[in-house]
């Protein structure tokens, strides 16, 4: 019984630790061609990563977004709504967030509410709208929520840029302005950047888990995603589905932003969301773990130290910052190949 609950623990770890073994296999072959030796390389990056009390909560300060937008892809994603939105979902929930902590009257406990929900209803709606689109007109659901992207993106950037921009400070950075003190997430330990969206995460990982594999609607999601015309057939209406895990998946990457703002940049910062890709590592680390929400939690860990170990082999020696990119862009190609493999399994196995 024992050995049977250790295995179902350590499952969610098999492949995302196999797919990373292999990207960071390719990559040492890279470092070999350009003369490096792979082994000191690979030190520093864990050392710049994990090695140390800074390092390490630096690494879960960066993977706090990326393990939210990962549930959000894994709720959509493992029900075959393969939506890509969560960029937009995200930046729209930083800026809402910005705005009505910043602009909103009356006491700080009031504004901090009603910023926060402020923004997961702005996420929720704004994922809706790309499932309307799909219910009304049919419209590819990854290609509406690839563009409503770069719709958040430019409308926030308009409006801060013209109605909300900070001109106290750098006049290169199209920002708002700071929000107050008593609207921000404290730290969960003092002089460290990791902060109380951490345990936000964390605790989403539990609730999405139990969400998924413990309630009615995550059994509707699942068999939709596997047969949606059975779940009509068997009295399940797939459009309530559809438009339940897409909302939610909108509101969960809305969260993300909330945390950036009152966590970190305690203000909205144009174009912070995406030269990090936070949205996207999220969806790699749901592809990687098979979406499962403890696996989203230990591969979005990994990512983020490699992606912050990256930056230290950058400083400390002459490998270029994006090998990190490289691994990371590998880690996907495993995955992805996988899922096309399993997938030309399956289309053969219907034709026999």
């Amino acid at each position: 019984m024992n050995k049977l609950n250790i295995k179902r623990l350590l499952q969610p770890l098999g492949q995302p630790l196999f797919a990373i073994f292999c990207a960071l296999l390719v990559g040492a072959v890279a470092m070999l061609i350009t003369g490096e030796n792979p082994l000191e390389i690979y030190a520093i990056m864990f050392k710049g990563a994990f090695g140390g009390k800074y390092y390490f909560l630096t690494t879960l300060t960066r993977a706090t977004p990326i393990i939210i937008t990962g549930l959000g892809a894994a709720i959509a994603w493992s029900s075959s709504y393969m939506g890509i939105g969560g960029e937009g979902q995200m930046i729209l929930g930083g800026f809402t967030c910005a705005l009505l902590a910043l602009y909103m009257p009356g006491p700080a406990p009031v504004k901090l509410v009603i910023s926060i929900v402020g923004a997961l209803v702005a996420g929720g709606v704004y994922s809706a709208i790309s499932a309307w689109l799909l219910d009304k007109f049919e419209m590819s659901l990854a290609i509406s929520t690839l563009m409503f992207n770069y719709v958040a993106q430019y409308v926030t950037m308009h409006f801060v840029a013209n109605r909300f921009l900070d001109k106290s400070g750098d006049a290169k950075m199209t920002q708002t302005y700071m929000i107050d003190e008593s609207l921000r997430f404290p730290q969960l330990i003092p002089g460290y950047s990791v902060h109380l969206g951490f345990i936000i995460a964390v605790l989403l990982v539990i609730a999405v888990w139990f969400l998924m594999n413990r309630t009615s609607f995550g059994y509707e999601s699942r068999m939709t995603g596997f047969n949606i015309h059975f779940c009509d057939y068997g009295g399940v209406s797939s459009k309530k589905v559809m438009y339940g895990i897409l909302a939610l998946s909108g509101v969960i990457c809305a969260m993300a932003g909330v945390c950036e703002v009152l966590g970190t940049q305690y203000r909205y910062v144009h174009g912070t969301y995406v030269n990090t890709s936070y949205a996207w590592i999220g969806l790699n680390a749901a592809l990687i773990s098979n979406y499962n929400p403890f696996g989203v939690l230990i591969t979005s860990i990994i990512l983020a130290g490699i992606s912050t170990g990256g930056a230290a082999i950058a400083r400390s020696t002459d490998v270029p910052l994006e090998i990190s990119s490289v691994i990371q862009g590998c880690i996907t190609l495993f995955i992805s190949a996988k899922i096309v493999i399993q997938l030309a399994k399956t289309k053969k196995g219907g034709k026999k």
